[in-house]
């Protein structure tokens, strides 16, 4: 009697650690990316800012196919070739402005990690500043 118990509680158990690990394979294969609120952290410590001193203008998720070469394992030895591999990567594109200075910052949104960044320090219109009557050339 006591066995029966104990294999039917560790059935249950294995099946439902099973079930567990079936769940998680879809969260794990589509990956997660930071939040746009990380995101802004992230830019605004690598400018220097705080986000009460800053106007974002623009942020945006876009997703971009790469090309990456990688060396072809059918080739043969005189002559080996490349194949082209499309990875598909996710990027944060935000745009930011703190008095006369623009910022535009492109980061990986599953890492945070910076990919590029440009400051413009010449002078930059701030839009909210105008008169509603004066119009942009």
């Amino acid at each position: 009697m006591r066995k029966s118990i104990f294999s039917k509680s560790l059935g249950a158990l294995i099946i439902s650690f099973a079930m567990l690990i079936v769940m998680c394979i879809p969260a794990m294969a589509a990956g997660s990316i930071i939040t746009e609120a990380q995101a802004k952290k992230i830019v605004l410590k690598d400018a220097g800012l705080k986000e009460k001193q800053v106007i974002f203008l623009n942020v945006e998720t876009v997703t971009d196919e790469e090309e990456t070469a990688d060396k072809d394992e059918t080739a043969d030895e005189a002559g080996t070739t490349d194949k082209n591999v499309k990875n598909s990567v996710t990027k944060y594109e935000l745009t930011f402005y703190h008095e006369n200075t623009a910022y535009e910052y492109t980061l990986d949104a599953a890492t945070g990690e910076i990919l590029d960044s440009d400051k413009d320090e010449e002078f930059y219109l701030n839009p909210g500043a105008l008169p509603s009557s004066t119009t942009l050339p």
